[in-house]
């Protein structure tokens, strides 16, 4: 291996794939790392204890109600018939939405 080989192949190793790297190709930055949006490897996800108060009531309502019955998105306050045992929003995005919400990063 040349020397121009060894170069390149220590240059790649210092950076983590990261499958944005063709769109920061036309940036013009030095560091490809500090325009990332993922947290710091020094930061830790925290999950709070709830939102709201109100979205939480309605949260546990819509877990205690029975199937069939007509119930309300604790997130975007749609109505909706509960399918399952354990639906508690009308959709999945509104599901995945309280959860990322409840999450800090510090």
């Amino acid at each position: 291996m040349n020397q121009a080989e060894k170069a390149i192949e220590e240059d790649f190793d210092d950076y983590a794939y990261d499958s944005n790297y063709d769109l920061y190709d036309s940036l013009d930055c030095e560091d490809v790392r500090d325009m990332t949006d993922r947290p710091s490897r020094f930061v830790q996800r925290h999950i709070l204890p709830g939102l709201h108060p109100l979205i939480e009531e309605i949260r546990a309502n819509n877990g205690a109600a029975k199937m069939g019955e007509e119930l309300r998105c604790p997130m975007c306050g749609r109505k909706f018939v509960k399918k399952s045992y354990q639906q508690k929003f009308c959709t999945n995005n509104c599901k995945v939405k309280y959860h990322n919400k409840r999450q800090v990063w510090y």
